[in-house]
């Protein structure tokens, strides 16, 4: 872009230039103090010669300012990039640290599944003992309460029989079986 604006800059200077030759005739410039007589040429060249230096101080403050404005807004791009980084950063940290809570949270759960399996295990093999001492409990008091019955029959035989009563009971058993939940009801 620079480069276009000197070469657009240098045919302006030689267009004008060829105007100025072209014209030679002389003429009076009147200013302030006094007059001057001079070539048509050179007010047109001293003209075009002040209009590039006054467009030179521009272009200069203009250039003076950008790189001042620049200064400022490089300043504040590092400021920016410097500020991205450490979100960058802090963002990084942030995931590596979800990422380790995670496995945390993976790993004590996992700890509590089989925790609570060895629990499940450990009841399920304490309801199979107490149920299998209930069990025997049971099977021990039936045979307990059946010997005693087999006991008090043969008891009860032996007085019927002294008393002369055997033969007069029918063929049902007296008296009658009562079933282990029979016993329990009471």
């Amino acid at each position: 872009m620079r480069t276009v604006f000197i070469i657009l800059m240098i045919l302006l200077a030689l267009a004008v230039a060829a105007v100025a030759i072209a014209n030679q005739e002389i003429v009076t410039v009147n200013y302030l103090f006094g007059q001057l007589e001079l070539t048509l040429f050179a007010v047109i060249l001293a003209s075009v010669l002040a209009g590039i230096l006054i467009m030179m101080f521009f272009y200069i403050y203009r250039s003076i300012h950008n790189y001042v404005k620049s200064g400022s807004e490089r300043a504040l791009k590092k400021e920016l990039q410097q500020r991205i980084k450490s979100l960058e950063n802090e963002n990084k940290r942030l995931e590596e640290e979800l990422a380790r809570l995670q496995k945390e949270r993976e790993n004590a759960a996992e700890k509590a599944r089989k925790e609570l399996e060895v629990e499940k295990n450990i009841m399920a093999e304490e309801l199979n003992r107490q149920r299998k001492e209930r069990e025997e409990a049971a099977a021990k008091e039936q045979a307990e309460l059946a010997a005693e019955k087999e006991k008090l029959e043969e008891e009860l035989r032996k007085q019927q029989k002294e008393e002369g009563r055997l033969e007069e009971q029918d063929d049902t058993e007296w008296p009658p079986k009562k079933s282990f939940w029979d016993f329990l009801k009471r």
